[in-house]
């Protein structure tokens, strides 16, 4: 049976054949096996070949991009909840501690992708606001990140100080 990564995020790294690899071509561990135990250290085998630590593609969702076969963003994860402003909310970025109203759901649903979104026929239904996937909640503008999102860090305004 094969198990299953769960949604989480982790670093993503391009493969060492590639140019953004800058240790050049593997050494020949038969006649230079001190270059090729140097260079074998930086590059491990993954699924899809070897892979340089030295090359980060960035912080993808392994999950995700093991179904994939590619790196697929943590900003991307079909599972993973976001926060986004609610349609129509447009916060105001000089306040410190703002109320803000967000809807918290998958890529999918955010993204009106969902089937909720499309009638029987296959065509986009402007009547639907919002899925039902989506819960609406409050968060606060010092939550906000710099994607757009909004984290679920507590808000420190609001944390009791003893």
């Amino acid at each position: 049976m094969i198990e299953h990564l769960p949604h989480e995020h982790g670093p993503f790294y391009w493969n060492a054949d590639t140019d953004f690899c800058k240790h050049g071509a593997e050494p020949d561990s038969e006649t230079d096996g001190e270059a090729w135990d140097l260079w074998s250290d930086r590059h491990p085998v993954s699924d899809d070949g070897r892979i340089c630590l030295d090359a980060p593609a960035g912080e993808a969702c392994l999950n995700c991009s093991a179904d994939d076969g590619e790196m697929v963003a943590w900003w991307d994860c079909r599972v993973r909840e976001h926060a986004r402003p609610k349609r129509g909310v447009v916060p105001n970025p000089d306040a410190d501690h703002q109320q803000v109203t967000v809807w918290v759901g998958t890529v999918e649903c955010l993204e009106r992708e969902c089937e909720q979104y499309f009638t029987e026929d296959g065509d986009l239904d402007p009547g639907v606001e919002g899925c039902s996937h989506i819960r609406e909640e409050q968060a606060c503008s010092c939550q906000r990140q710099a994607d757009g999102e909004y984290g679920s860090e507590p808000c420190p305004a609001l944390v009791a100080t003893p």
